[in-house]
């Protein structure tokens, strides 16, 4: 192995560990991975966006067990909550691809 494919395999693996990082943060809480790839404001929009969207979740959803399973969970609830997981799902994916550049 010549000192060029060692480089490149070092810049592969730093790049590789970089973007599970970003990975797992972004899949803590979005916009975390953004952060951590120095992209602020994107960064700073997904964690707004998913505490919105978190705090709008949590308050839609019944509180007591028992009312949830009588009623169920309300539109306002499930549109919510499919909203977050989408905005979830972008930032992860976008986090991963950021820390590869």
């Amino acid at each position: 192995m010549g000192a060029g494919q060692i480089a490149d395999s070092m810049e592969t693996n730093g790049a590789g560990r970089q973007r599970v990082i970003a990975l797992i943060l972004s899949g803590t809480f979005p916009g975390l991975g953004q952060l951590y790839n120095r992209q602020f404001l994107k960064g700073v929009l997904f964690l707004v966006a998913g505490a919105v969207l978190s705090w709008h979740v949590a308050r839609a959803v019944p509180i007591d067990p028992l009312v949830l399973i009588e009623r169920g969970l309300s539109l306002a609830a499930i549109l919510g909550l499919l909203v977050l997981l989408a905005l979830w799902f972008w930032s992860v994916v976008d986090a991963w691809r950021g820390a590869g550049r």
